[in-house]
């Protein structure tokens, strides 16, 4: 299950982060907001898409590379994530969704506000379900 605050398992659950998520360990290229990229294998990523390289090479505007151990990127700079084109997408959505559902023993004592949020996120989780390719 996907650890974190409120708010990062709220951008987790709602946005494509899931697909960043289920990135890691893969060789990625990601293009910063300063024209700059960053090539390298992701460590691992957070609820606010800061991600963490391990061997990454960061090229800046003019040219010029540089070789990192470790690389950590702050979310908020990143333009794009290249998705390498053996990753199927939708699959990688559907495993990230599976992998994090709500364990039942965690539901016992639910308000009216979860139960709406976690109908919604079941019906989230059944479209997604429901795309082939």
């Amino acid at each position: 299950m996907f650890q974190g605050t409120s708010k990062e398992r709220f951008f987790y659950h709602n946005t494509l982060l899931c697909l960043v998520n289920s990135l890691q360990g893969q060789k990625i290229t990601l293009d910063v907001r300063n024209d700059a990229y960053v090539c390298g294998e992701v460590d691992s990523v957070d609820g606010f898409m800061n991600i963490t390289f391990k061997n990454a090479v960061y090229c800046d505007s003019q040219g010029n590379e540089f070789a990192f151990d470790n690389l950590y990127i702050q979310g908020r700079n990143i333009r794009y994530v290249h998705i390498p084109d053996n990753i199927s997408m939708v699959s990688a959505i559907k495993n990230e969704a599976t992998r994090t559902k709500m364990r039942p023993e965690s539901t016992k004592k639910l308000t009216e506000k979860t139960r709406k949020t976690k109908k919604a996120l079941q019906q989230h989780l059944q479209t997604v379900a429901s795309l082939d390719i």
